[in-house]
């Protein structure tokens, strides 16, 4: 059974409907107003990219368009908006660990100081 979308042109309403069978039902009334003059709305449908599209869409410029590098807010809209194009690959704990970073970065607590505890650095150099 399918689901159609409705609108109506009095209230501008849309609203769906499941069908029995692939016609319109009789007697379909918009539920906000109650007008019988209703028409079948094209529904939107979501088509799954290939790994290369994926790829593809990463690369294009257009993807770093209004980000500022100085602005926490504006890189983590940016990765969330990375972690959706990618999918399932980032798992699904993406957002919560891009608003983890930005919560430490706000607070003062990000780590990009070049030194450890007390300024001092291990035998390597490292902090």
């Amino acid at each position: 059974m399918p689901i159609y979308e409705y609108i109506c042109p009095q209230c501008n309403g849309r609203f769906q409907k499941l069908v029995r069978g692939f016609h319109n039902p009789e007697g379909l009334a918009c539920p906000r107003c109650g007008n019988t003059e209703v028409s079948r709305a094209i529904s939107r449908f979501a088509a799954p990219k290939s790994e290369e599209a994926r790829l593809d869409s990463l690369a294009d410029p257009a993807t770093f368009a209004g980000l500022d590098e100085n602005d926490p807010h504006s890189i983590a809209r940016w990765a969330k908006k990375m972690g959706k194009e990618l999918g399932e690959e980032v798992g699904e704990d993406w957002d919560e660990m891009v608003d983890q970073m930005l919560e430490e970065e706000m607070s003062g607590k990000g780590g990009d100081s070049d030194a450890g505890a007390g300024g001092q650095t291990d035998d390597l150099g490292w902090g």
